[in-house]
């Protein structure tokens, strides 16, 4: 099946999903069948990437990332602290910091150092790492899908969205293509709301293992993706992935006198 027409195929499958599922939660039935697995779609992905038990065990992840964003000083190699439990992340590049302590974004340095806003930039760079296990935080709407053929292969397809309210962008939605034999992520296609950006895709490359977890050591980025003819993707490489079951030090997070606040944080 045509990757363009199955991409569009699922996410109109996945609005629909959305409606049964506001349907299905309508008060007023007398009775309550029994909840279905919400993550049954992604479970096979989730052991193949270690297990959710293991990941939930997780107190803390660093890693460095060289490439994303695609250009400007954020490109540059730059360390992410991330505190799996609350979210929090700093990220320490050439000339900056940027800081999530879960409520303001911030940076340090001039006000435009990193060349992003400071809340795009923590939480977006570390989705991408925590991918598939943060697709199993609460609020997640997962949905089945058709199989896509790419390049002679067959990939699972898996619909992604969000209940109102949740996150900071609850309009994204994800479209998961699945290598049917290692259950691993092979490419993400998603929507980007909050900068303007239609669709984009992610291609895992390659993975590292860390203490049983999987996670990216190379990804491709393309603007939109044309399956045919992708053409020359962008490369972003993490290297020095350590995960600790111990969490960060908070103090971390907090708000240096001279930063910046991130306004669309607010």
């Amino acid at each position: 099946m045509n990757l363009s027409h199955t991409l569009s195929s699922v996410t109109s499958r996945f609005a629909a999903g959305l409606a049964m599922a506001a349907v299905a939660s309508f008060p007023g039935s007398p009775v309550m069948a029994e909840e279905p697995d919400r993550l049954a779609p992604i479970r096979a992905t989730l052991d193949a990437h270690g297990g959710l038990d293991t990941w939930q065990q997780q107190g803390t992840l660093t890693y460095v990332l060289t490439g994303f964003p695609l250009s400007g000083p954020m490109s540059q190699p730059n360390t992410s602290t991330i505190d799996l439990r609350s979210r929090a992340n700093r990220i320490d590049g050439q000339g900056f910091t940027v800081g999530w302590n879960g409520e303001q974004a911030w940076s340090t340095g001039e006000p435009n150092s990193s060349g992003l806003p400071s809340r795009f930039v923590t939480l977006g760079s570390f989705y991408f790492l925590g991918m598939p296990f943060v697709f199993a935080d609460p609020g997640t709407v997962i949905t089945e899908r058709v199989d896509v053929e790419f390049e002679g292969q067959t990939y699972r397809s898996v619909g992604v969205g969000y209940e109102q309210g949740i996150g900071s962008t609850a309009e994204d939605d994800y479209v998961l293509l699945i290598d049917p034999e290692s259950d691993r992520l092979f490419a993400i296609h998603h929507s980007v709301t909050e900068t303007g950006v239609e669709r984009v895709t992610w291609v895992f490359n390659d993975w590292q293992e860390q203490d049983g977890l999987f996670a990216p050591a190379r990804l491709t980025f393309y603007a939109g993706w044309n399956p045919d003819d992708p053409g020359q993707g962008a490369v972003t490489e993490v290297s020095e992935l350590d995960f600790r079951t111990q969490r960060p030090n908070a103090n971390i997070y907090r708000v240096p006198a001279d930063a910046t606040i991130d306004q669309l944080a607010e």
